[in-house]
């Protein structure tokens, strides 16, 4: 009866205060972060440490990298149990892109069904969720309690660019870190409809660059593209880039051909088979479909064979290729050299240390030394159990508010830098949750939701289920798995 009566309280101080933790949304939102470019990311870093000490953090400090800075603090509650909570407060550029509401100004714009909205870069990915939840911690102690677990933040400004520095950060803050029972990354986890999805997991990637050259080659051109008659005695560095792809899968592009690549693949867990029939029952591929303008998936295939294949087939994209002119017109030429991006999500148990030496074998195996590889970032699959405190916690919490998840995944399709708490030296279960609702991340008028509706919890209701979280996993069985 004491927790109700805490959250009682807490919830009703959040109802009388939802105005001011509105502008507070809105002032992260106006300061620039876009890791990319560097523009207002230390500035933006700064401003997230004032938030932790006003915050009530005894300690919150920049942290340096060889890149962007991670932003860490520790709340001391003296309690028993230690959450660490990860959050990112960088984002994408928005160069290129029309927005009806300027990126950089957090207007609040009807949006329907969900009435007021925060539109912003950055709103939901993952600002906007990350003050709301400083905003619910605010609200704990204005309320008169205290805050029912001790916290750790580790804020990244890296997420966008892959995490390149957040590895070096973990192991040189191991011993702050490793008291602690779980990690939790804030997030309104609410589609439009109102249902929650909730992965347990990430699949891992490797992103990398191929690169054919006439140099390095020692055919072609050497130092500039040339006129394109010449192709009638010069060789080309794009057609031998072309025949070194297609010698990596079959002719569908869907089955890899390069030895050893799916040697450490495993199948689906007992418990993942669980989650996967639970799934199969309520799956509606036709959004999904719709969202991404998508008519068949490979093979045809429905239900649960498409949910067993998007989370157990490990792949390998071709993001983009490029090479000599591309611009507007006429332009003959024979270029000297050819980029190809290409990435490969991976499944348990692959490891992403095995995969740049895996296509250099084959590379080499089929005659193509020559042509460059260059690994430009990673991370690894993670997965956690249902059973673990966090998850647990985080259904508790849902179920205060008469929901639970529509959808639990064993991980999600995307990748994450989950692995850095879950494996080693951590060794900790990790999850994100929370109500409320906020999309079209990554593009144009990205929002999240203020208002909501009957389906959608608004800024209010996002607030208090973090809240929620927190006094619950005060309370869950510690299991860590």
């Amino acid at each position: 009866m004491k927790m109700e009566r805490q959250l009682e309280r807490i919830f009703k101080y959040i109802d009388l205060h939802v105005d001011e933790h509105v502008a507070k949304v809105q002032e992260f939102l106006r300061q620039p972060s876009v890791s990319a470019e560097n523009y207002g990311v230390r500035q933006c870093a700064e401003l997230l440490r004032d938030y932790f000490k006003e915050a009530g953090c005894q300690e919150a400090r920049l942290v340096e990298t060889k890149g962007h800075p991670v932003v860490y603090a520790e709340y001391n509650a003296h309690a028993e149990r230690t959450l660490i909570v990860y959050m990112m407060y960088d984002t994408q550029p928005v160069v290129g892109e029309k927005w009806s509401s300027p990126p950089f100004e957090a207007r609040l714009v009807e949006i329907e069904p969900f009435g007021r909205c925060i539109v912003a870069r950055g709103a939901i990915n993952t600002k906007g969720p990350l003050r709301a939840f400083l905003n619910a911690l605010e609200s704990i102690q204005e309320a008169g309690e205290e805050v029912p677990v001790n916290l750790k933040f580790t804020a990244e400004g890296e997420e966008e660019l892959g995490s390149p520095h957040l590895p070096d950060f973990i192991h040189q803050y191991v011993d702050k870190l490793k008291d602690a029972d779980a990690m939790f990354m804030p997030s309104a986890s609410q589609n439009q409809e109102g249902n929650i999805v909730m992965p347990l997991g990430n699949k891992g990637i490797v992103y990398m660059e191929l690169e054919c050259s006439g140099e390095k080659w020692g055919k072609g051109p050497t130092q500039f593209d040339i006129h394109s008659s010449n192709k009638a005695w010069v060789d080309s560095p794009v057609w031998r880039m072309i025949h070194a792809l297609s010698t990596m899968t079959d002719e569908t592009g869907n089955r890899i051909l390069i030895d050893g690549f799916y040697d450490n693949v495993a199948p689906p867990t007992e418990e993942d088979m669980v989650l996967i029939d639970k799934l199969a029952k309520t799956f509606d591929e036709k959004p999904r479909k719709d969202m991404m303008k998508v008519k068949t998936f490979i093979d045809d295939v429905h239900g649960k064979d498409a949910v067993l294949k998007l989370l157990y087939t490990t792949t390998l994209n071709i993001d983009g290729i490029w090479g000599g002119y591309t611009g507007p017109g006429t332009k003959t030429v024979l270029p000297y050299k050819v980029t190809c991006k290409i990435d490969t999500r991976l499944v348990p148990n692959q490891q992403s240390k095995e995969i740049v030496p895996k296509i250099r074998a084959h590379l080499d195996k089929h005659g193509y030394k020559d042509i460059e590889i260059r690994l430009l970032g990673g991370y690894e699959w993670s997965k956690t159990s249902t059973r673990t405190n966090i998850v647990q916690a985080i259904l508790k919490a849902y179920k205060r508010f008469g929901r639970e998840p529509s959808e639990i995944w064993p991980f999600n399709p995307g990748s994450a830098p989950q692995y850095l708490y879950t494996r080693g030296p951590l060794y900790v279960p990790a999850c994100h949750g929370g109500l409320g609702h906020g999309g079209r991340a990554h593009s144009p008028d990205e929002y999240f939701v203020v208002d909501g509706n009957e389906k959608v919890e608004g800024l209010a209701g996002c607030e208090k289920s973090f809240v929620a979280v927190l006094y619950e996993f005060a309370n869950v069985p510690n299991i860590k798995e």
